[in-house]
Order: structure tokens, then C-alpha cells, then sequence
């Protein structure tokens, strides 16, 4: 046996030390998530997480593919172009050997219990002494369970709002910022950098951008040529790696909807009530770190000042400022653990590490679950899921209901109040319970009939949403909505509330009161028709804004084409009858047949290049958003691929 007194003693102690404090650190998380609620065969809801029950599902109907069309959301969307899939695809292949359903909630888990982890080794990599690495992990479960923020990203409370792959790919940056100082220092580990950079590339891009910023910090070194060779190769191999996804997110990217965040900067997210006095030993440890002049803390102090940078700066623009602040509150973290741990090596208290760390540990424990108030509630509401709500009763006969009518988009008034069933975005999963299309959904980004979406929900709802920024909302007015569904293809309305009700009866044929909501339907709706009158409008920057002001106040009966570039169609003369059909529908093909071979026709999908026309001319963008195909046989038949 080795001698206790001895070198080999005493690391063997501080291993047994370290499995212990591991143990505390994961004992109290699974005491926080409890196991039997993850493995519970229901569908995940809260926030937007209940939204993205669908992606995964849609994900499966897909598979392999990665990329497809989704005719659920926004009148039709281009699938996974713009979200990044790695953790949805991940979710698909553990379905083959458990239900669907706890894949992926283990998979929004993924990240939160990886975190502790990342940390360790991120301070093991940079050669940080014991106890700095562990103290490290244990000071992630302060951030893991801090309540200041819950939709920044990288926190518990943002994981249950939907942001799991933010979750995942913030541990992934740890370790990665790591690993390319050792890179760049040692000129080796290539393959592991570019490895996981092009994991945090397929699951979320925050944390790459920043490491945009960070990374070139590393340069200043007197091998700076060999450096940014190294550099250039780790990012130009991870986006080759990840290209297949990459490539076509840039190459579409004019074609997302445009969303603008205005920048919201409040001192009491920067430096949170609970973290105080952790925070208090990081700006120590920043001191120390440069009278002492030790390099290998430099690369968490570059990652939480450059993260307040664009943190502090960005507003009005695609990214909220928000997204950038955990990684300040993270780096400070383990700053403060790294002057914890270079304190006690310092001291005569070295020699009672094996008692002084477990009792830090347990009081850190402690004050995080002091300073906890909703999260073991929002974890039991997110992962006993939407079957084990007492509404469910309420709900679930709707989506009985929807999934017998006939095929067609469904429109619906928006209320907050839908929380009690789950999450207020509960109707976003009217796909996955009813197999029905849906207007509205999550990654509004990915579709460009989004903002004509949210103006008929302004025109449904006294409490709508305005998730597409940049132009000015109508008020309520059920007349002008239902105007508006007839050219949105859109088949059925749901209303909820009293007022909307009522203004619906005196518009729309009632189909059936299904408890607190009403479904009503739109007669005589085409997905496909002649345009018999039309202005031409050559494409260019402002095509939206322009298709905006005209869905608004113009003539719908009137849209705008925009062709690339100059031409002529033809109109139908004023008492030509043109017989249109439609003859087959699937998720990303439609036929139709048509008298009207010359003349335009609207498609009532959103338009996206990936479209194909065989048998006609097109497809062009026709206003609010959808695709106009001239004809050029009677019958046209229009492929996604």
C-alpha cells in the first residue's frame, strides 16, 4: 500500500477527494432533476421547449435527411436550414432504442450535466493546480442553478425555456478555448480542436462567434505566423466538416425573417444577488493573475471581458445583446475558483484540503439552494409533460377534433392564458397531436410569411405577440383577418376568448365548441388559383417591405410579382374561366391542373429557392410571400428538393 505521507499518497487522496466532490456535485443536480421525471414517457413542455417536441418528431419523419420542408409552420418553412441540428439528430437516433420522448429530454439535459465536467477539464488542460479544476466544477453549479436570467442561455432556467443547444454548446466552448492555447502552444491536437469546434458549429453559434473574438487573442506570441496557420486550419476544416449545414445557412441567409433585438442591459444580471461574493474573489483573482503574470487564467479573462463587448454594444440587430453575458458570468466563476484554490495552496490550509474542500463544497451547495425559488417546480412542469397536466382533459380533445377534419392550415387566436396547459405555445404542436399544418410555430427566422403570420394575429388577438420587428402592427379587426386567411390558404380558426368569438360568428360558420375554445371555418380555400390581376415589381432589397405595406392596406386581389429580372406575363382576359385544381399535396410536392397555361398562378407556400417547377416557369416571389409559376402544360407539379 502507498504511504499516506507520501507523493503517491496523497495524490491517490486527491483523487478519491475529486470522485467524492463529483459525487456531491451530481448527487445534488439529480436531487434538483429528478431521474424518474426524465424517463417518463410524456412530451416535454414550458416555454419554447414544448414547441420543439415537433422539430424532433419532424426530424425522424425526415431521417436521415438533415435537411428537408416542413408544411406545418408558416404556411411552409425550409426545415433545419437555419437552426443547427445536432442535438435534434441526436434525440432521433437514441428514438431507434428508447421512446422518442425521453430522448429528448435527455438530450435538452445534455449540456447542463456536461457543464461541471467542461470546466474540470477545461482548468485541467490549462495546468491549473489542485484543487483549482474541482473547485471550478463546483463553482458551475452556481451558474447551472441561477435564477438572475432564464433565457439567456447556458443556465438551468434557459435550458427549460428551450435554450438546450445553447446549453450544450456553451460546455463545449470551455473546453474548447482550452485545448487551442494548448494547440497553438504545443502545435498539435488539430483533429480535437477542429472536432469540437464543428460540434459547437452544428449546435449553436453563440459560442462560436465568440470564439471569433477570443481566439485571435492568442496570436500575440512570437510564433505568430505558425499560430495563425494553425488558426486558419482549425476553422476552415471545422466548416468543411460541418459544410453540409454551414454552407447553405450563409448561402440562404437573406432569406430569414428579420428579427431585431433591442438591447437590454440591467446591472443586476451582471453581477447577480447570489454570485456576489464568488464574483468579489474573481476581481482577487484578476489581480493576482497579472502581478503574478500567469498566462494560463488568460484565456477565462479573455472570454469574460470580450463577452461583455458585444454584450454591451449590440442593439437593433438579428443576435440579442443578452446571449453574450453568460459567458462573462461563467468566466467569473472560475476566476473566483481559481483564487480560491491558489489561496488555499498558498496557506498553512493546504494540509487540511481534505477537509476544508468538502465542507466549501457542501456550504456552496447550500447557498445555491438558498438562492433557489422556481426551479424544482419548472423542472417537474417541463418533464412531466403536457399528459400529466390536470388541462390536458381541456386540451386533448381539441387535437381529437382537428385531427378529424379535412386536411388544411390551421389560424389561432393567441392568449397567454394557453400557459395553463403547458407552455402559451401549446397550439404550435397542433402538427404533432392532430397532423395538421399550423400557422404559427417556433424558428420564426426560418420562414419569410412569418411577418404576414404575426399581422393576422395582430388582426385575431387583443394580446398578440409582434414577433417579427421593423414595422408597424394593425389593431384587432376579425374583417381584415379573415380577408387575410382566404389569401393564406388557411382552412380553420380557432378563438378562445369571448370577444374574438363573437366577432368570428358573425364572419365565419362555427364547426364545433370543444370547451373554452371555438373552431370556425374559412369556405371555399384554395392553395392554388390564377392571379387575374397583378403589378410587377422587379425584386430587390425592399421586396418585403413592400409586400408588407400591401398586405396591410392595399388591394388583395392585386398582388405584386417579383422577378429577378425584367419580363412580362400575361393576364386572363376579363371573361376567361380558368378551371384550377389541385391534385395531389404532400409535404413537399403539390400538382395541380389548370386551364390557364400562360397565366400566373400563386402557390400558396412561402417561397424558397429549393423549389422546383416542371411543366411551368418559376417559381418567383409573389406577395405577402408565397410563389407565383406560369404554366406552360395544364398540369404543373412543383418539388422541394
Amino acid at each position: 500500500m502507498p504511504d499516506c505521507n507520501s507523493n503517491e499518497g496523497l495524490m491517490l487522496k486527491s483523487k478519491w477527494l475529486i470522485i467524492a466532490l463529483f459525487a456531491l456535485a451530481y448527487s445534488y443536480m439529480f436531487f434538483i432533476i429528478p431521474p424518474p421525471l426524465i424517463f417518463l414517457n410524456t412530451t416535454m413542455t414550458g416555454g419554447d421547449s414544448g414547441s420543439h417536441n415537433y422539430i424532433v418528431n419532424h426530424l425522424k419523419e425526415i431521417f436521415p435527411a438533415v435537411h428537408g420542408w416542413s408544411p406545418d409552420w408558416y404556411a411552409g418553412f425550409p426545415f433545419m436550414y437555419f437552426y443547427s441540428p445536432l442535438l435534434y439528430y441526436l434525440a432521433v437516433i437514441l428514438s431507434y432504442l428508447i421512446p422518442i420522448n425521453v430522448a429528448f429530454k435527455l438530450v435538452t439535459l445534455l449540456g447542463t450535466f456536461m457543464l461541471p465536467v467542461c470546466v474540470y477539464l477545461c482548468l485541467k488542460i490549462l495546468k491549473m493546480k489542485h484543487p483549482i479544476p474541482v473547485i471550478g466544477m463546483i463553482f458551475s453549479l452556481s451558474f447551472i442553478f441561477l435564477e438572475a436570467y432564464s433565457i439567456y442561455g447556458g443556465n438551468l432556467p434557459s435550458t427549460l425555456s428551450g435554450e438546450f443547444s445553447y446549453s450544450f454548446s456553451f460546455a463545449l466552448f470551455w473546453i474548447f478555448i482550452a485545448t487551442m492555447k494548448k494547440g497553438l502552444e504545443e502545435k498539435m491536437h488539430l483533429l480535437a480542436n477542429t472536432l469540437l469546434l464543428s460540434l459547437m458549429v452544428l449546435s449553436h453559434l453563440i459560442p462560436v462567434m465568440l470564439s471569433l473574438l477570443i481566439v485571435p487573442l492568442f496570436l500575440f506570441a512570437a510564433d505568430y505566423k505558425h499560430r495563425l496557420i494553425y488558426l486558419i486550419k482549425v476553422y476552415c476544416l471545422a466548416f468543411l466538416l460541418t459544410s453540409f449545414w454551414s454552407a447553405p445557412f450563409l448561402w440562404y441567409l437573406d432569406l430569414t425573417s428579420n428579427i431585431m433585438w433591442t438591447r437590454l442591459i440591467q446591472l443586476s444580471d451582471i453581477f447577480p444577488k447570489s454570485l456576489i461574493p464568488v464574483q468579489a474573489l474573481a476581481l482577487a483573482g484578476l489581480v493576482y493573475s497579472f502581478a503574478k503574470k500567469d498566462t494560463q487564467i488568460r484565456p477565462i479573462i479573455y472570454a469574460g471581458a470580450i463577452s461583455l463587448l458585444p454584450y454591451l454594444l449590440i442593439d437593433n440587430w438579428k443576435i440579442w445583446n443578452n446571449r453574450f453575458l453568460p459567458f462573462f458570468t461563467m468566466a467569473s466563476l472560475i476566476t473566483g475558483a481559481y483564487c480560491l484554490g491558489n489561496a488555499l495552496n498558498r496557506t498553512r490550509l493546504k494540509y487540511h484540503m481534505n477537509i476544508l474542500l468538502p465542507i466549501v463544497s457542501i456550504l456552496l451547495v447550500l447557498w445555491t439552494n438558498t438562492n433557489m425559488t422556481f426551479i424544482p417546480h419548472w423542472v417537474r412542469w417541463n418533464y412531466e409533460g403536457f399528459e400529466k397536466k390536470r388541462t390536458w382533459n381541456e386540451i386533448k380533445p381539441l387535437f381529437d377534433y382537428l385531427g378529424e377534419l379535412p386536411k388544411g392550415r390551421v389560424m389561432w387566436e393567441f392568449s397567454p392564458s394557453y400557459n395553463r396547459y403547458g407552455t402559451s405555445r401549446v397550439l404550435e404542436d397542433i402538427p404533432l397531436f392532430s397532423k395538421q399544418p399550423t400557422m404559427e410555430g417556433l424558428l420564426i427566422e426560418s420562414s419569410i410569411t412569418s411577418p404576414f403570420h404575426f399581422i393576422n394575429q395582430s388582426e385575431t388577438t387583443r394580446t398578440p405577440t409582434h414577433g417579427v420587428s421593423g414595422f408597424e402592427y394593425p389593431g384587432f379587426d376579425m374583417k381584415k383577418a379573415v380577408e387575410h386567411f382566404r389569401l393564406c390558404g388557411i382552412r380553420y380558426f380557432i378563438a378562445y376568448t369571448e370577444d374574438t368569438k363573437s366577432s368570428a360568428r358573425t364572419l365565419l360558420p362555427e364547426l364545433k365548441a370543444i370547451g373554452k375554445f371555438a373552431v370556425f371555418e374559412i369556405p371555399d380555400i384554395k392553395l392554388v388559383e390564377p392571379i387575374k390581376n397583378f403589378t410587377i415589381q422587379k425584386m430587390g432589397p425592399d421586396w418585403l417591405k413592400s409586400s408588407i405595406e400591401w398586405y396591410k392596406n392595399g388591394d388583395l386581389s392585386s398582388p405584386i410579382i417579383f422577378p429577378y429580372k425584367t419580363r412580362t406575363f400575361k393576364k386572363p382576359d376579363e371573361d376567361q374561366d380558368i378551371q384550377c385544381t389541385v391534385t395531389r399535396l404532400t409535404n413537399d410536392s403539390i400538382e395541380f391542373n389548370t386551364t390557364g397555361i400562360g397565366i400566373p398562378h400563386m402557390v400558396k407556400i412561402s417561397y424558397f429557392p429549393r423549389w422546383h417547377v416542371k411543366g411551368g416557369e418559376g417559381p418567383y416571389r409573389v406577395s405577402p410571400s408565397f410563389m407565383a409559376v406560369v404554366p406552360k402544360t395544364n398540369h404543373v407539379r412543383l418539388t422541394f428538393r
